[in-house]
């Protein structure tokens, strides 16, 4: 089915009905994103420089210091490296990966964990730090429609710069994302690597969830069938499948700052869909999964309170939080308006 798969985990046999909600057991501890508590960490390193040469993906040595459940200060070394595309192009601060030594984070709270993405916060400011709120939230609530979604962890960070001549320490929120191989090994599934997938391939219950959620938090900036010109499939999405089973592929989507419910200062919406503001809605999935559209509409409807409460949390301010949660309300009353729905959706369906 695909030219290149990489296998995480013991394959489980999962059935496609029972796919969307599948937890696969874990063999090893990993407590980092079992938890909803806000995390303090100290993160010691370059910033300056790292985000200076960030289109350059520098990688530099580091340290995280937390403190256990019993007092105890635990310190790790980490290697710092950039990632990300339009934010290290727009952030004074970019986004980073953090690469932990395996053999030392046993026993911590990052057990079990290798390489994680860093979401950082862009510029110091409150609308930003409401941007970050937002788009964390985002994660929350795809998470409670689905398993097949990453999971994330909040975070309060120190950051210790460690340019003697630029020494600084300052705080602001982040928050982690969970690997790619930990969200397919928990749902039984296989994180699959390729350029493009084939339509056919693709669950059609899980392609219309992903597609109306997109629809729904106003995220345009996605594919489900490839990537960018010369990388992997998707843009803004990992592919993981059921072991041996080409109807079960999934895509789970990542990245949503581009989104109309955070309406970030800098997103701006491609050309090429002919809307002038990341506000406007524009239903981007395929007709192919038009048959599990009403499923979908009935899956985010009895999960709502969940969905709603997600963007609750009084991590954004108060006008922020009422402005997300009015823009999330108004694709509810078009997904439950079938003329409405029609003319929205499934008239606008790719082929």
């Amino acid at each position: 089915m695909y030219a290149k798969l990489r296998r995480v985990g013991l394959p489980i046999a999962v059935g496609l009905l029972g796919v969307l909600d599948c937890a696969g057991a874990q063999t090893v501890a990993r407590p980092l994103f079992q938890s909803d508590a806000a995390l303090e960490l100290t993160i010691e390193g370059p910033f300056r420089a790292l985000s200076r040469d960030g289109r350059q993906r520098p990688q530099r040595d580091g340290r995280v210091r937390y403190v256990d459940a019993s007092g105890a200060e635990v310190v790790l070394d980490v290697r710092l490296r950039v990632r990300g595309n339009s934010r290290v192009r727009i952030c004074p601060f970019n986004p980073l990966w953090l690469n932990f030594r395996r053999g030392q984070v046993a026993g911590t709270v990052f057990a079990g964990q290798n390489r994680i993405k860093l979401v950082t916060l862009c510029r110091r400011s409150d609308a930003y730090r409401d941007y970050l709120a937002q788009e964390y939230q985002i994660y929350r609530a795809y998470n409670a429609l689905t398993a097949h979604s990453f999971r994330v962890r909040w975070l309060t960070v120190n950051y210790v710069e460690t340019d003697a001549r630029r020494a600084d320490t300052f705080t602001e929120p982040a928050f982690l994302i969970e690997e790619d191989w930990e969200v397919a090994e928990r749902n039984g599934m296989e994180v699959v690597e390729v350029e493009r997938v084939a339509l056919a391939a693709l669950d059609r219950r899980a392609t219309a969830l992903l597609a109306v959620f997109h629809f729904m938090t106003g995220n345009t900036d996605w594919a489900a069938t490839s990537g960018p010109p010369g990388e992997e499939c998707c843009h803004n999405g990992i592919v993981i499948a059921a072991p041996g089973n080409a109807g079960g592929t999934v895509v789970v989507p990542y990245d949503f700052d581009q989104s109309g419910l955070v309406d970030a200062r800098y997103a701006r919406p491609s050309a090429r869909l002919n809307i002038r503001s990341v506000r406007d809605r524009l239903y981007r999935g395929y007709c192919r999964a038009n048959s599990a559209l009403d499923w979908a509409v009935e899956r985010v409807n009895e999960r709502r309170s969940a969905v709603t409460a997600a963007f609750g949390s009084g991590l954004a301010r108060e006008p922020a939080r009422r402005r997300a949660l009015e823009y999330l309300n108004a694709s509810y009353a078009i997904i439950n308006d079938p003329e409405r729905r029609h003319a929205a959706i499934e008239a606008r369906c790719r082929g």
